[in-house]
């Protein structure tokens, strides 16, 4: 059975244009399921939208190399082949803030869905969420 890994990503998002402040990267999960050549190919899963209207899509398609300012890629843990859409049944369960006036982000929910996936074994068992934040933060 094949193995996949698990990252989590984050893209620089550029700066706000009223103030010149660092705009907080996108986090977001990426299963690597085809790598070679110029090819960084797999399944991504992500929050999108915005504060007040934020929305999970479920998986999607992506190039890592042809999709935009990506910053990091930190391996967090492997799924097998037969339980890819396990990750999306974690993740579409994962609690969604509807406030708009929140300052929760897609950081919030992904590490939200970093621990739901933890506690089903597809991440590593040593990472936690602290030094994922700490790792993955803007400015390094």
């Amino acid at each position: 059975m094949a193995k996949h890994t698990l990252y989590l990503v984050t893209y620089d998002r550029g700066v706000y244009s009223t103030t010149g402040k660092t705009k907080p990267y996108h986090w977001l999960f990426f299963i690597q399921v085809n790598f070679g050549g110029e090819k960084n190919q797999g399944i991504v899963h992500q929050l999108r939208g915005m504060p007040g209207g934020f929305y999970y899509r479920g998986p999607e398609d992506l190039d890592l190399n042809k999709s935009g300012t990506l910053k990091e890629q930190l391996e967090v843990g492997e799924v097998d082949d037969s339980r890819l859409s396990r990750v999306h049944d974690i993740l579409k369960d994962v609690r969604i803030e509807t406030n708009e006036s929140s300052t929760w982000n897609c950081q919030n929910w992904t590490l939200d869905g970093f621990e739901k996936l933890k506690a089903e074994g597809f991440a590593y068992d040593y990472l936690t969420a602290e030094a994922i934040k700490h790792w993955l933060r803007e400015g390094q």
